[in-house]
């Protein structure tokens, strides 16, 4: 009955979260503008000395003549061959930056070099021609043009730069030609219609999130030749169902759909999309990697078998995850590895477990009893955050640190300054740890403050609820947005002003 009357309360303050859950996306936007930092990549472009030729401005380079700008006004644009006797062979940095009315662009035949953000932000742009001979392309040349839907790559290209098509979500497929030996880190990041990319058969490496958040993206086939990818290449791919890799790669396989390295020994990406409920990780797999089996929404069960390293936030939002046993060996539980795995009912953790990392099983609000083994030395901080469900936990006498809100706490959706509350359902068993007895002498109390990470929004559709998880997470907590946060001393495309001359 207790249980009852909680799921209840716990459904009325999930149900209560759906009046606001449009406020909270408004105010991370605020958020991110009005925290948005200078980073000293930002430039100015000063075209006020440039010679002018119908809409556009340019200047003398040394092949020819580079066109600086053009006016983002101009409605039918038609790029001259040559200006004043000179050939066209450069399109300059930030150049067509946000022209946003052009539909279609011819790049004139003797051009070699598109600088970068030349195109960004030319939102009504359709069609794009590039000439052979074009070598050189600079990073978010075409970033933000949402309405591409056609460009042809020449064979004279070698390398696609960072962002290049960054947030492009109308490019429907793309053949990349033979001559392309590397991608950008983000190239395609967010082509959210791209169902499909024919890789070069010299293509050797692919960069950080190349391919994150293509939703449509369904297969992906590694050349023999790529040896080389980035940190969550193919993250966020919610349809993707297989992988497949050409034979002869000596640093990938594919083994029944899923990526990993050419020995067996480390699981790089499950498929997120891949329409099987059970997967037994292969018996040589030693290692899962970071982030490997992230939004596989329709796996329920898992057999993790040899497996002695879970990466961070493995199984995060695997919602229809039930049951895991971690595998004897396995020391350690990294981030939020667990993380809102709303159906998973019964973990079992092995006696080789020493840390449950922060935010370890946060909202898994389906867990009713958990068993922590004798060995744990440290729960993190929110381990247990937001488990609804949880009425018994049994600690061991070896935990000697715990995290700030690590149990028994969860936020209601009408939580005044989202401070969190007690679940005063949840019975502790003490095997002797005297930081557990402090931690729970503290939060008898009721002293502790909290703070919310997530907001969950149940949506009722045709008389079926879906949960929906809205979080927002800086990347220094659960995880990167990679373009909106890089890398420390990583460049990505610029920000540009410029002066126009008339």
């Amino acid at each position: 009955m207790q249980n009852e009357n909680n799921m209840k309360r716990l459904v009325r303050c999930m149900l209560a979260s759906t009046v606001c859950a449009i406020a909270v996306l408004q105010s991370l936007s605020v958020f991110a503008a009005e925290n948005s930092v200078d980073d000293g990549t930002a430039v100015t472009i000063d075209t006020s000395q440039d010679e002018t030729y119908d809409v556009f401005t340019y200047r003398e380079n040394d092949t020819g003549v580079t066109i600086t700008s053009c006016d983002t006004a101009a409605t039918d644009v038609i790029l001259p061959e040559e200006i004043d006797g000179m050939p066209v062979t450069e399109i300059g940095e930030a150049a067509f930056m946000n022209c946003e009315v052009i539909t279609d662009v011819v790049v004139p035949a003797h051009v070699t070099k598109i600088g970068e953000s030349a195109f960004n932000g030319c939102a009504m742009l359709c069609v794009v021609t590039l000439p052979e001979g074009l070598t050189e392309i600079g990073k978010g040349a075409f970033e933000s043009c949402t309405m591409l839907s056609q460009i042809t790559l020449p064979s004279t290209l070698t390398e696609l730069p960072d962002a290049l098509f960054y947030n492009c979500s109308y490019i429907p497929t793309l053949e990349l030609p033979d001559s392309i030996t590397a991608i950008g880190s983000e190239a395609f990041y967010s082509c959210t219609a791209l169902t499909e990319v024919t890789f070069s058969a010299n293509l050797k490496e692919i960069g950080d999130y190349a391919f994150q958040n293509c939703q449509k993206l369904t297969e992906v086939m590694l050349p023999a030749s790529c040896t080389a990818l980035g940190k969550y290449v193919f993250d966020g791919c919610q349809a993707l169902t297989n992988f497949t890799v050409e034979e002869g790669n000596t640093a990938y396989q594919a083994l029944d759909g899923v990526l990993f390295t050419a020995d067996g020994s480390t699981l790089i990406r499950y498929p997120q999309a891949k329409p099987e409920t059970f997967y037994q990780v292969p018996e040589t797999c030693e290692k899962l990697e970071d982030w490997s089996f992230i939004g596989s929404t329709i796996l329920e069960e898992i057999t993790l078998s040899n497996v002695q390293t879970i990466g961070e936030d493995c199984f995060y939002y695997c919602t229809s995850l039930k049951a895991v046993e971690i595998p004897k060996g396995v020391t350690e539980l990294v981030g939020a590895v667990f993380g809102y795995c709303l159906s998973i009912e019964k973990i079992v953790l092995p006696d080789s477990m020493r840390t449950l990392g922060d935010h370890c099983f946060y909202a898994c609000a389906s867990l009713q009893k958990m068993t922590v083994p004798e060995g744990v030395t440290t729960l993190g901080k929110q381990c247990f955050y937001n488990c609804g469900s949880l009425s018994e936990l049994e600690l061991p006498s070896t935990i000697t640190e715990i995290g700030e809100q690590a149990i028994g706490y969860y936020t209601p959706a009408d939580a005044e300054n989202n401070v969190a509350e007690k679940m005063d359902q949840l019975h502790v068993k003490n095997a002797g740890s005297q930081a557990v007895s402090s931690y729970m002498k503290e939060w008898n109390t009721g002293n502790v403050v909290g703070w919310i990470i997530g907001t969950i929004v149940l949506v009722v559709v045709a008389g079926v609820i879906v949960v929906i998880v809205l979080v927002y997470r800086s990347h220094t907590k659960i995880r990167v947005t990679s373009r909106h946060a890089p890398e420390k001393g990583k460049n990505k495309s610029k920000p540009v002003s410029k002066k126009w001359n008339k």
